[in-house]
């Protein structure tokens, strides 16, 4: 990534996603965030950890935001999530995918407020798509990526806000 410094509504964004999930991880799970790496940029891929969750969010912010977890944390959320389940053996990769995905939605669902506020525009959101398998995105013409690194005991998590570059300035800057 880059050096160089997001707009002030990319942090915003970020800014909100992140204390959305050091709340959620910390009420629900009993889970401590630390940020870490963090950076702006239009590299040519992401790398993905073990896991990865992607919800489209609409309106003001207009980004694609890319959950990224390690195999540890994420089969810490499975573990917490399902406890109260009998789930069967043919059913365990299904339940970390939800997992994922719930989180995900749930961490950004209450974000809506937050980003409410920039515009006061209706926030959409997409069904979350997870992957598994995948250990890159590649960068598709125009667009740029802007990561966060949280670290867990259990492993590390990446939010990345990935967006078209039109909404960024030759700074990398989102600009409306």
């Amino acid at each position: 990534m880059s050096d160089l410094k997001p707009s002030a509504n990319v942090m915003q964004v970020m800014q909100s996603v992140i204390t959305r999930t050091r709340d959620y991880f910390d009420e629900e799970f009993g889970i401590g965030l630390i940020e870490s790496d963090g950076g702006c940029g239009d590299v040519d891929s992401l790398t993905l950890h073990d896991m990865t969750a992607i919800i489209g969010m609409g309106g003001a912010v207009n980004l694609l935001i890319a959950f990224s977890f390690d195999k540890g944390l994420i089969n810490a959320l499975y573990e917490q999530m399902t406890a109260d389940f009998d789930v069967q053996a043919d059913e365990v990769q299904m339940f970390h995918k939800a997992a994922a995905g719930e989180v995900v939605n749930t961490v950004l669902g209450h974000c809506t407020v937050d980003f409410q506020e920039m515009d006061g525009r209706v926030i959409s959101l997409t069904p979350p798509v997870i992957i598994d398998k995948v250990k890159h995105i590649h960068r598709m013409k125009d667009a740029m990526f802007y990561t966060q690194t949280l670290s867990t005991k259990l492993g590390r998590m990446d939010i990345n806000l990935v967006g078209p570059r039109e909404l960024f300035n030759t700074n990398l800057e989102y600009v409306k």
